[in-house]
């Protein structure tokens, strides 16, 4: 039975269909999540405009706008943060930044990508009130899950964070699930190319919906097609095309992540295959297991319900629970934004399961809403909603004053080496992150300016290259104020 059969047939049942207190009609409705969508594309565009102003966005934001921002200058997608890759395609093949180039073009500013990014994930919302529609679910019910998808810690977090490719993957997933369960062909092409050309691991999920479509025993090209093209893009950009920009070395900071499994991806899943036992040992942590939990809590675990649905999270969930590095499994992070889509699609399979299972639910269907939404109040608890955590938790007026001045102080055409959270307000063609990542360019380098009282100088190697600058004749000090210390070159005009 295919989902579009399914979605009409629950469409017909008693508790879509019964006119009750609770149901809105579909003017209510359609007021009540247009309010819901400009009211979450306004918040979070002038949320993550104010994080940037007040020098909160980090260095990840210089590599995507530098990208672009050279792109429209002639300079195909260079960049400099960390002297290799010198082009962003050296970490993914982010083709979907392609599409953003002409509207910077027009618009050059920072802004427009905070704006573009929330618009991206706002639209995801409106996929989520369409797919619980179609599965025959109430209106009140349908908006509960556009909340929950909007109110999700992972989509928050990553919507005031850096300009991330992974919040246009959001969106596509979910229109092209949309797509999916209405058997509209052309429109689901479109929405899997474009979730494929965001990165490699959405191209990994769209492959699934090949599997999927197995699953509701689809044929032809619902199964080979996102299989062949999802699979194709992702070794062709993993093994031929990032090797070919980087020179033929893969990115090695990305198998970092899975340190000590290997270096590559090969060496990664041969010891997963081969070596189970230690791959368990070497990368287990309870924090893991919370992972799980925080990652299920928004949805009262009712995603469990749908466990079909689920199968689009295996790819990267798996690549997050292998991972080493502690960020891939905390929801505050950006690497979990691909696995918001399966979980919200899972849970609005799962209501629609309950009205047919239970005649309790078809009756009075805003039973299983109140779970709901009462473990999503938790969960903006647990991390701390990043609104509030970013209204309350900022630069004091001091630090701004003096990062202002930096930013004055530096002339548009040096070349600069900046931490993290300066870097952002600094764009221009050679940017450097400060502590070096490459230690043999400082000879270029005009300006370097510092945060020292943050954590990029709390390692060896980086208090080291602070502490050789301060002792160095060939710098001068010329402002050390509020935590920051800004250092010129002697004799740079």
């Amino acid at each position: 039975m295919s989902a579009r059969t399914t979605a009409q047939e629950s469409s017909a049942t008693p508790h879509a269909a019964a006119s009750t207190p609770w149901e809105l009609s579909p003017r209510l409705a359609r007021w009540l999540l247009g309010a819901l969508v400009v009211g979450f594309f306004l918040l979070f565009t002038g949320m993550a405009a104010a994080k940037y102003r007040w020098y909160g966005q980090g260095h990840d934001l210089v590599l995507h706008e530098q990208a672009i921002w050279n792109t429209t200058q002639g300079r195909i997608f260079e960049i400099t943060g960390f002297v290799q890759p010198s082009r962003l395609f050296g970490y993914d093949p982010y083709l979907i930044e392609l599409l953003v180039v002409p509207l910077y073009a027009l618009i050059p500013s920072v802004y427009l990508l905070f704006a573009l990014q929330a618009l991206a994930i706002t639209l995801g919302g409106v996929a989520v009130w369409r797919i619980a529609r179609d599965e025959g679910l109430p209106a009140l019910t349908a908006l509960v899950l556009a909340l929950l998808y909007y109110a999700f810690p992972t989509v928050q977090y990553t919507a005031l964070d850096a300009f991330r490719e992974r919040s246009f993957g959001l969106c596509f997933f979910l229109w092209a699930m949309w797509a999916f369960r209405r058997e509209r062909w052309r429109p689901f092409l479109i929405f899997m190319v474009l979730l494929i050309i965001c990165r490699l691991e959405a191209a990994l999920i769209a492959s699934f919906f090949g599997l999927y479509a197995l699953t509701l025993r689809r044929r032809g090209r619902w199964v080979v097609v996102p299989l062949t093209l999802g699979l194709g893009y992702f070794f062709v950009g993993n093994f031929l095309f990032v090797p070919l920009v980087n020179q033929g070395q893969p990115v090695t900071y990305v198998y970092e992540y899975f340190n000590p499994l290997g270096r590559s991806m090969g060496e990664v899943l041969r010891t997963v295959v081969t070596r189970p036992v230690y791959t368990f040992e070497a990368t287990f942590r309870t924090a893991k297991l919370v992972y799980l939990f925080l990652l299920l809590l928004p949805t009262a675990g009712l995603a469990l319900l749908a466990p079909r649905e689920l199968i689009f999270m295996l790819p990267i969930l798996g690549l997050n629970l292998l991972a080493t590095k502690p960020e891939l499994t905390n929801i505050r992070y950006w690497y979990s934004m691909l696995l918001v889509g399966p979980l919200v699609v899972a849970t609005t399979v799962a209501l629609r399961r309950l009205g047919d299972w239970l005649p309790l639910v078809r009756r009075r269907p805003w039973l299983p809403l109140l779970p709901l939404l009462a473990c999503l109040t938790l969960a903006q608890l647990t991390p701390r909603n990043p609104v509030l955590s970013l209204l309350l938790h900022h630069e004091s007026p001091a630090r701004l004053a003096t990062a202002d001045e930096i930013v004055r102080t530096i002339p548009p055409a040096a070349r600069v080496a900046a931490s993290s959270r300066l870097a952002p307000h600094l764009l221009r063609r050679y940017l450097y992150y400060y502590p070096l990542a490459q230690p043999r360019i400082l000879p270029t380098i005009d300006y370097i300016a510092a945060d020292v009282s943050s954590n990029s100088f709390e390692d060896r190697d980086s208090a080291a290259q602070i502490a050789a600058l301060r002792a160095s004749d060939e710098w001068e000090l010329i402002l050390d104020r509020s935590g920051y210390q800004l250092f010129k070159r002697r004799g740079t005009p």
